[in-house]
């Protein structure tokens, strides 16, 4: 599932990139999937109803807020600023006056994995995003709600949805959070409630969301991406078992162990290697060629990424004074 959510991220930011924001013709892909769902969104959505998922497999019902976030914070933070640090020197000495006018308080949005979502916000114009998507600023807020989430969904599940619907689809709608948290959370309580679902259930809410992506059509495209996300998640968890296989597992567990660090790179590298292109004359040859060398290229970056993650994770515990001296 995080492969699938990966390859569609990938996809739609080089296909945004080399038609110029869609304002030239596709040349390889489309942007906008069956009932009107653009990709990215698409792609958003599985990943939050993964993340869902995976930390209701994962963390302990036992675990205090404060250990859950001290975790969470481990796993988002070093890598982001990591990332951060290696390609803000070189957008900023190649692109002279690109953070003119970024004001040096949002500084603090980065420290705190918010840029981007603040961007996409409204809250800022301009601040010294670099690497990431809003989706980070995204999965923090969903991050900060799971223990609460965690134990409604355990102790009152009934009770948590009906909250839950109450109080986010009117945000949503009215467009407070600038639609960028609301509907997630409910996409997100979907991934957790998932797995304590009976078989019967899960077919029958699959047929509902299918009939929900149908009747939003037209009306609400988020609402209409969180079902029609939540019947592929679906039906994805019901073939699993038929990919049960040596080379799906080595890709798929590949892909997924290396999705964040693609996730933190991929944009930036497509936007640095379309600046050489005019993109009006692209064909569509050497569309496909560009495509291959950027997928090499954030494949190549994120590995390094993640090699220089170890390195200075193995410089720093030499550092540290050794136990009772």
């Amino acid at each position: 599932m995080r492969a699938v959510a990966l390859v569609s991220i990938l996809v739609i930011h080089f296909n945004a990139t080399v038609t110029g924001y869609f304002t030239l013709p596709h040349k390889l892909f489309a942007s906008v999937l069956p009932f009107g769902i653009y990709l990215g969104d698409f792609g958003s959505s599985l990943f939050f109803i993964v993340s869902g998922a995976a930390l209701a497999l994962t963390v302990p019902e036992d675990q205090s807020p404060l250990t859950f976030y001290k975790k969470r914070a481990k796993a988002i933070y070093p890598l982001f600023w990591l990332a951060w640090v290696v390609c803000f020197p070189i957008r900023f000495v190649t692109k002279p006056g690109y953070y003119a006018a970024a004001k040096t308080p949002t500084l603090l949005l980065t420290v705190l994995g918010l840029d981007n979502f603040a961007v996409a916000a409204g809250w800022v114009g301009t601040d010294f995003a670099c690497v990431g998507e809003w989706f980070l600023g995204s999965i923090l807020f969903l991050y900060l709600l799971f223990p609460l989430l965690h134990r409604g969904l355990r102790r009152k599940p009934w009770l948590t949805w009906i909250v839950a619907v109450l109080v986010c689809l009117p945000i949503h709608l009215a467009g407070w959070d600038a639609r960028l948290v609301a509907i997630h959370v409910l996409e997100f309580m979907f991934g957790m409630q998932y797995l304590r679902l009976q078989k019967n259930a899960k077919v029958g809410l699959a047929v509902l969301f299918a009939v929900g992506t149908v009747a939003c059509t037209n009306l609400d495209s988020k609402i209409t991406c969180a079902f029609f996300s939540m019947v592929v998640f679906t039906v994805l968890a019901g073939i699993s078992h038929w990919l049960d296989r040596p080379w799906p597992r080595v890709i798929c567990g590949r892909l997924s162990k290396l999705s964040y660090a693609i996730f933190l790179v991929h944009h930036v590298l497509i936007q640095r290697m379309a600046e050489n292109f005019d993109l009006a004359a692209l064909t569509r040859r050497d569309t496909a060629f560009l495509f291959l060398i950027y997928l090499a290229a954030v494949w190549a970056a994120a590995e390094a990424l993640l090699w220089l993650q170890r390195c200075l994770q193995k410089g720093y515990a030499a550092l540290r004074p050794s136990v009772g001296t």
